[in-house]
């Protein structure tokens, strides 16, 4: 049986893969081994919380990017 992650865990994990540069959904769940499905649940979060932002939005993609204040949220701790 497959351990599940907390948010605790994913959140950092989903965060610091903006760290070096703009990304979609897929990209963030190809680079950190989470699904998708997964991975987009938290962006609304980190979105929502200013930790991330569109910088894209088209029908078919969305690109995200970390904020001043997640790069922050990163180095205390989130």
């Amino acid at each position: 049986m497959v351990k599940k992650r907390t948010y605790a865990a994913l959140r950092p994990l989903i965060l610091k893969a903006f760290t070096d540069g703009q990304k979609t959904v897929n990209q963030v769940a190809t680079d950190t081994g989470v699904n998708w499905r997964t991975v987009d649940n938290h962006i609304v979060y980190l979105t929502g919380k200013g930790y991330l932002k569109e910088v894209f939005v088209s029908p078919f993609v969305k690109i995200y990017e970390i904020t001043d204040r997640g790069r922050a949220a990163l180095k205390e701790g989130l």
